[in-house]
């Protein structure tokens, strides 16, 4: 890895902010109405306990192996021999995800906005774009998000803003009609998200000042679970339970907006937020995976393999599902879990084992 391509603990967490809000803005609502009904707006909160563990993880393991990377310590923890069985198969794992993400994003595209475009050619499109910022460093990927935030935040505060007169506070009620059960089961969905801070332990050997990377790490967590509350909130006042029926509620409320009969059809909003919050996820998705088929191949470089890499993932995305209601039903159903096996069940797993070896190696 460069020695110059570095980033700052509060780059790490707008990077990551970005990252795990930038498909779950328009997927999450409809999910987690459909399990939690009028409590959706609690799930984000229950579920971001999945970030905090995840986060404290990375930081674990960071401790243990300091100047390592995450296939170099899963060497030094499993073994050469199983870590090469392990880290092809978190490859492949890794490989399904990114396919996924694309998938889906191309799916919102064709469907809702270019209806006669091919869709390999918005997926290509997409991964090519990503290809040149992950080849041109993590640094640039940082700052590219730095660049977008803002956009993305101001977008999204415009729709919430313009649909408050749309909404309706009876639709909260009754809280808790069910009990607890509800938010907690829909939680599991807003932990497939949250897990995704697990992908700090790549970020780690980047960072200029490591030792502030918990406290935004933190900062990072709290703040998406705040803004899909809020977003959860302002679907849920405006749809009520109907949320759990519509795939993109988000861009179903953006059609409620008409103001004085000419500032109306805004779904471009929520398309620019939909490209520029998938760019980042898949930028950095596709980095991390780009350093951990280098380091298991042993490469002394990952841009090298960047734009064949390119080529699986958009193959993949073509591969994973036959259509978008296949792709949706996996996501909010055995996807949760798989999805929780590889970014939750498996880094714990590495850290317990680690634990282990330093304890009995201790005298």
């Amino acid at each position: 890895m460069n020695a110059k391509e570095q980033i700052s603990s509060a780059q790490m967490a707008i990077l990551m902010y970005q990252t795990v809000l930038g498909t779950a803005i328009l997927l999450l609502p409809s999910a987690t109405t459909a399990l939690a009904g009028r409590d959706m707006w609690l799930t984000p909160i229950i579920g971001s306990v999945c970030g905090f563990v995840m986060v404290w993880v990375a930081y674990r393991l960071h401790q243990y192996y300091p100047d390592q990377s995450v296939f170099g310590y899963m060497e030094s923890i499993l073994g050469k021999y199983i870590s090469k069985i392990v880290g092809f198969v978190f490859l492949l794992f890794n490989l399904h995800i990114l396919g996924a993400t694309v998938r889906d994003y191309s799916e919102f595209i064709v469907g809702n906005f270019f209806k006669k475009t091919p869709l390999i050619v918005v997926a290509a499109s997409m991964v090519l774009v990503c290809a040149f910022a992950v080849r041109a460093g993590i640094e640039v990927i940082a700052r590219c998000v730095q660049l977008f935030i803002p956009i993305v935040l101001l977008l999204l505060l415009l729709t919430i803003f313009f649909i408050i007169p749309d909404m309706k506070l009876t639709n909260l009620l009754p809280f808790l009609e069910h009990g607890l059960v509800p938010p907690i089961k829909g939680s599991l969905i807003v932990q497939g998200w949250f897990c995704q801070f697990v992908l700090i332990s790549y970020l780690y050997p980047t960072l200029k000042d490591p030792h502030k990377a918990l406290k935004w790490a933190h900062i990072s967590v709290a703040a998406a679970a705040f803004t899909m509350v809020i977003m959860n909130l302002a679907i849920l006042l405006l749809m009520g339970t109907l949320a759990g029926r519509i795939l993109y509620p988000v861009l179903f409320a953006s059609r409620y907006i008409m103001l004085a009969d000419f500032f109306e059809h805004v779904e471009a909003m929520i398309m620019m937020i939909w490209v520029l919050g998938t760019f980042s996820k898949l930028s950095l998705f596709y980095y991390t995976f780009a350093v951990g088929a280098a380091d298991w191949l042993k490469l002394t470089s990952y841009r090298s393999i960047v734009l064949p890499l390119g080529v699986l993932i958009t193959v993949m995305s073509i591969w994973v599902s036959n259509n978008l209601q296949e792709l949706a039903h996996f996501i909010s159903t055995s996807g949760t879990f798989y999805i929780l096996t590889g970014f939750v069940v498996f880094p714990i797993l590495l850290w317990a084992i680690a634990s282990v070896r330093r304890r009995v190696s201790q005298p």
